[in-house]
C-alpha cells in the first residue's frame, strides 16, 4: 500500500510540475520593456504612430549588469509602415532602457 502511494505521488509531482524556460521570460520582458519605452520614453503620440516589438537578440552583460539588445520593430503611422532594427541597453530589472541608436 505505501508503494503505490509512494509511485503515485511521485507520477503526480511529476507531471504537476511543469519546467519554465527563462530565456522565454527574459525575452518576453525585454520585449515589454522596449514597447513600454517606445510608447512613453519618448513623447510618443500614440494615435499617430504604433509600435511593435517583433523580435529580440539579446546578450547578458556580466560585468556592467545590463543586456545588450538588438530589436526587430515595426513601426506604423497613418502613411507608411516600415520594419527596423533599434539596439538598447536594458537594466536587469527591466525598468530603465537606454537606447543606441
Amino acid at each position: 500500500m505505501k508503494l503505490r502511494f509512494l509511485i503515485l505521488s511521485l507520477t503526480v509531482f511529476a507531471f504537476a510540475c511543469k519546467a519554465k524556460d527563462p530565456a522565454l521570460e527574459i525575452q518576453d520582458d525585454l520585449k515589454t520593456s522596449m514597447q513600454t519605452y517606445l510608447y512613453n520614453g519618448v513623447n510618443n503620440d500614440s494615435s499617430n504612430i504604433k509600435y511593435h516589438v517583433e523580435k529580440v537578440v539579446y546578450f547578458d552583460d556580466n560585468i556592467k549588469k545590463r543586456y545588450v539588445c538588438e530589436f526587430t520593430v515595426h513601426m506604423k503611422t497613418k502613411l507608411f509602415d516600415t520594419t527596423g532594427i533599434m539596439k538598447a541597453y536594458i537594466s536587469r530589472d527591466f525598468k530603465t532602457v537606454e537606447r543606441l541608436y
